[in-house]
């Protein structure tokens, strides 16, 4: 036994020396490559814009770049990022053991791969490019070739006229499986570019540069992976690719690396977002491509009302899919009524790709009955459209799936059971809220015959469903008692966050605390209860800022004049991209709901909209909200319908002891995990399938 651990010792010896050895002369053989890594003999090559700030400027008469636009870059003043201990020191230790470890380990394959490269196509292994570095530093990057000799030079990618028939047998398997990039390894041992960064854009590639200097994306290395790559990769277009590479350095550390690099491991497998033809081809690729699915589908509300229905549409037309959207007519503000009302007639639309096809409807008013009306109305027209020969995909064939964007089910009766009884195809439901219960905060009771009546009409829906989706975790009890709805059939699916993904700061301190609310102003969404806290709180130094329309907010409005509350100001409905400003107004954000055991089961949308800016939810709401605001630890929930307790949890944010900030980052982080838009999409076009 003694002679044993002898022997280990030894042998562990023999390989510390060993590989302390190796390393060392690395780091010497680094050494001297460095200086030929950033073109330090190649003055011409070097960047005259290194350290300085930049802006894009348009102009015709420059040579088209890699952009594929016409242009140049012009300083407008010096780099003022300055690294901390974390990016300086021990990002780089990081780095440089990893980096080691990795070519050691991955030696083997390395000498597979080069074999291969050589076998289909002989020629050099690597290929080297000038890549923008640190500080707009140039310097050569390494991969694996996997492009054919005959390949012209000088020329990137996506400026090939076809360029898949430039890329070699090996090239494709090793482009798929991000095989190509493993040489830059090399690149992070010796300086050039970190583990994880924003990936290093071409030297030419203008447009993303600039971009990328609105958010000191370019004052870091590159990275081999990095936060844009894990939320997009290519298909990105270059001004949200730059706003990810600026979220990444915003929020440099351990914590971001460890996360992006866990992240990244899918990427070794087969990922479609690879493609070729640099930022935004995959757009324009999508449009070109055979088909995936074709899909119907039924609902409510479509653009230019803004629900997210619209975004999910178009995304499954960038996505390779044939998309027919039967709809009702859109209500405008101010008594405005859409071209075709009052004349009963079908109204065709092509709006980014989606073939949109708009039913009679009765336009849509406040009261029960006309409400009643409106639904009956786009029943029975859209049930006749999608039984008609005019509903029917472009190679005149029937859809291969029904997709029911569920606001108010029954909408959806006739037409989708219709079309699925005729054609066989299958039937899938988003289920965003439960009906008949939306009735209930309206005013209609359980025991009401109309309750009665849409309750079977509910039934009848969702038991023709061959999939439904839930946005509330709680929603699946609920279907199954209430319904009978088999547990297999039910599927959770949760909101993601709807125009916004960047994160907002925190308010500056001004002596007064700001609250928002954002959202519907329905009696379901009970903003009453706001109102009344607020009135409560009137000698405190909060505000509450109500944003949003909805049919009960002229009732609001009154309650707001009657009472005089001048601590509460409201918005009406604004535009997604106007929504920035307004949660940069809040210290936190207000979600309420009416008091009923079965409401509470919803979680409203707008939940992960609060999450992604990154902003703490004070929350006057039971069930799945409260249960999702508890786990992402960013905020107080009381109970719903209930003032006093909004009021009090408003106060106890005020005066807490725990960081603000802090809630405000969980909120972000909880988002980032569960409620981005690309998860979402990935997980209902699989779903679809």
């Amino acid at each position: 036994m003694k002679l044993k651990k002898k022997q280990i010792k030894k042998l562990l010896g023999i390989v510390g020396i060993t590989v302390g050895t190796v390393f060392i002369g690395m780091n010497i053989l680094a050494g001297k490559k460095k200086g030929n890594s950033v073109y330090e003999n190649e003055p011409e090559e070097k960047n005259p814009l290194e350290g300085k700030k930049v802006i894009f400027i348009a102009d015709e008469n420059d040579k088209e770049n890699a952009d594929g636009v016409r242009g140049h870059l012009e300083a407008i003043g010096l780099s003022e990022h300055h690294p901390g201990i974390y990016e300086k020191y021990i990002k780089r230790i990081l780095d440089l053991v990893l980096s080691f470890g990795g070519l050691v380990v991955l030696s083997p394959l390395y000498t597979a791969i080069s074999l291969a490269i050589v076998i289909d196509d002989p020629g050099p292994v690597l290929f080297i490019q000038k890549r923008m570095g640190e500080n707009k530093k140039y310097f050569k990057l390494h991969k694996f070739r996997s492009m054919k000799m005959s390949t012209p030079h000088d020329v990137p990618t996506h400026m090939l006229e076809n360029p898949e028939q430039y890329i070699t047998k090996v090239g494709k398997f090793l482009r798929a499986h991000s095989l190509d990039e493993l040489p830059q390894i090399w690149d992070i041992f010796i300086g050039n570019m970190s583990i994880i960064g924003p990936r290093p854009g071409l030297w030419n590639q203008d447009v993303l540069t600039a971009e990328r200097d609105k958010y000191g994306a370019n004052d870091v290395k590159p990275g081999l992976t990095g936060w844009a790559q894990i939320n997009g990769r290519d298909e990105l277009e270059i001004p949200e690719k730059a706003k990810l590479d600026g979220y990444y350095v915003q929020n440099m550390g351990f914590k971001m690396d460890a996360k992006v690099f866990l992240r990244s491991v899918h990427v070794f497998g087969k990922d479609e977002s690879v493609v070729e033809g640099g930022t935004g081809e995959m757009k324009k690729q999508s449009e070109e491509k055979e088909i995936k699915k074709k899909i119907l589908v039924i609902c409510q509300y479509y653009k230019p009302e803004p629900f997210r229905i619209s975004d999910i549409c178009e995304e499954m037309v960038r996505r390779g899919h044939e998309v027919h959207v039967v709809t009702g007519y859109p209500n405008y503000p101010e008594g405005i009524l859409y071209e075709g009302y009052g004349k009963g007639k079908y109204i065709d639309e092509v709006v980014n790709g989606v073939k949109i096809h708009r039913c009679y409807t009765i336009p849509r008013e406040t009261g029960i009955i006309k409400r009643m009306l409106n639904y009956y109305s786009y029943a029975v027209s859209s049930t006749r459209y999608v039984l008609s020969n005019k509903c029917i995909a472009s190679d005149g064939k029937p859809f291969d799936v029904i997709f029911c964007n569920q606001l108010s089910p029954v909408m959806m009766a006739d037409a989708a059971i219709a079309y699925k009884k005729k054609y066989k195809v299958p039937a899938i439901m988003y289920c965003l809220d439960l009906w008949p219960e939306s009735l209930i905060a309206g005013g209609i009771t359980r025991e009401s015959t109309i309750y009665k009546y849409y309750h079977h009409v509910s039934k009848k829906i969702y038991g023709q469903m061959d999939k439904i989706l839930i946005t509330s975790r709680m929603f699946s009890d609920y279907l199954q008692k209430e319904f009978e709805i088999k547990e297999e059939r039910i599927e959770y699916l949760p909101q993601y966050a709807e125009g916004i993904f960047e994160p907002i700061p925190p308010k500056e301190e001004n002596g007064v605390f700001d609250f928002m609310f954002a959202g519907n102003i329905g009696a379901v969404q009970s903003v009453e209860t706001i109102l009344k806290a607020a009135e409560l709180l009137k000698n405190e130094a909060v505000r509450f800022h109500i944003v949003g329309g909805g049919t009960d907010l002229e009732r609001l409005q009154k309650m707001k004049e009657e009472k005089e509350l001048e601590n509460v100001i409201f918005y009406g409905r604004r535009p997604v991209e106007e929504m920035p400003e307004f949660y940069a107004k809040a210290d936190a954000m207000l979600v309420a709901l009416a008091a009923d055991p079965v409401l509470s089961l919803t979680l409203p949308g707008k939940v992960q909209s609060y999450m992604a800016v990154g902003k703490p939810i004070i929350g006057a709401i039971d069930g799945e909200t409260k249960t999702i605001i508890e786990a992402a630890k960013c905020g107080y929930c009381g109970k719903a319908g209930n003032e006093k307790e909004l009021a009090e949890n408003i106060k106890k944010f005020i005066d807490q002891t725990i960081d603000r900030k802090t809630m405000g980052m969980n909120a972000r982080e909880f988002y980032e995990m569960n409620f981005q838009e690309r998860l979402f999409m990935d997980t209902l076009e699989n779903k679809l399938n």
